[in-house]
């Protein structure tokens, strides 16, 4: 249930198969959540939701039914800067060869949590940006925090809803010598356009200022329930303008999903294929080459 409402929404769909055509070897999803027991890992005051039951160990049944050799465990946004639960499942991990996972910095966060992370196979931070997140981090602060992250040799992952990101571009311009990874296509609003604002902007930042794009997302920002048409103009645009620096997430387990119908990973990977018009190369370099660079794995 919806923190603070009655809303229900969908559970993730155990029914995951393997997309068809199967992915390459070595596929990484590059954005999962996980959660955990929540006497154990108790979610911030005013958490934007309740955690689901998605547990690590339920997303690499699910990996492993896909097809993906690799994965990228983002914190979830309940739990703040409380990086219990990650630091717990990387320590459990026998071989973390194929997981990393992207943290959340905030000014409090002390450089010793943020070696053991590094350590632990953290390698980036991501910044939930505006209200809709209920974040009140300034822009100053986050400018810190995305200092911090480039002394670790981070990248920073930017989750800013829709046309807000207009609002913080100026400062985000001026952050140098960091990678920028727009999570979610910016969470575009597809019947605006590929013309609007918003998406020429990230095309534009793509294109000549070197920023990363995450293809995912694309079926829940859809006004479509089943085939997602209208996102593949988008997801093509993206992949077109920076063939190099795309990657793509499940957004595992799809917290807060509103439509009547959920899908399921293999689905949501056909997705990507049709932006890429199932080019096998672009393929690999979407869900193999690029995230290894990204990651180091």
């Amino acid at each position: 249930m919806d923190a603070g409402t009655q809303t229900r929404f969908l559970e993730w769909n155990r029914e995951t198969r393997m997309p068809s055509p199967p992915p390459p070897p070595q596929s990484c999803d590059c954005q999962f959540h996980i959660y955990g027991d929540r006497a154990a890992y108790p979610v911030k005051k005013d958490a934007l939701y309740d955690p689901p039951h998605a547990t690590f160990q339920d997303m690499a049944g699910v990996l492993q039914k896909m097809g993906f050799a690799r994965g990228v465990i983002v914190h979830a946004m309940p739990y703040d800067t409380d990086h219990r639960l990650l630091i717990d499942t990387l320590s459990s991990i026998d071989d973390r060869s194929a997981i990393r996972a992207v943290a959340i910095i905030k000014d409090h966060v002390k450089d010793a949590e943020l070696d053991r992370l590094n350590q632990l196979g953290v390698r980036a931070a991501r910044f939930n940006i505006g209200k809709y997140y209920k974040e009140t981090e300034t822009p100053e602060a986050m400018t810190r925090s995305m200092a911090r992250a480039r002394e670790l040799g981070w990248h920073a992952r930017l989750h800013v809803a829709g046309p807000n990101i207009l609002e913080h571009a100026p400062w985000l311009a001026n952050v140098k010598d960091l990678t920028f990874v727009v999570d979610h296509m910016g969470h575009a609003h597809f019947a605006e356009g590929v013309q609007s604002p918003t998406m020429q902007w990230l095309l534009d930042r793509l294109r000549n200022y070197g920023w990363w794009m995450m293809l995912s997302n694309g079926a829940r920002l859809s006004s479509m329930t089943y085939g997602w048409d209208d996102a593949v103009p988008f997801g093509a645009a993206f992949a077109e303008a920076a063939p190099d620096r795309v990657i793509w997430g499940s957004d595992w387990p799809h917290v807060r999903w509103r439509k009547e119908r959920m899908p399921h990973e293999g689905e949501l990977v056909e997705l990507l294929y049709r932006y890429l018009d199932y080019d096998a190369a672009m393929i690999e370099k979407v869900l193999v080459n690029n995230p290894a660079r990204l990651h180091g794995f």
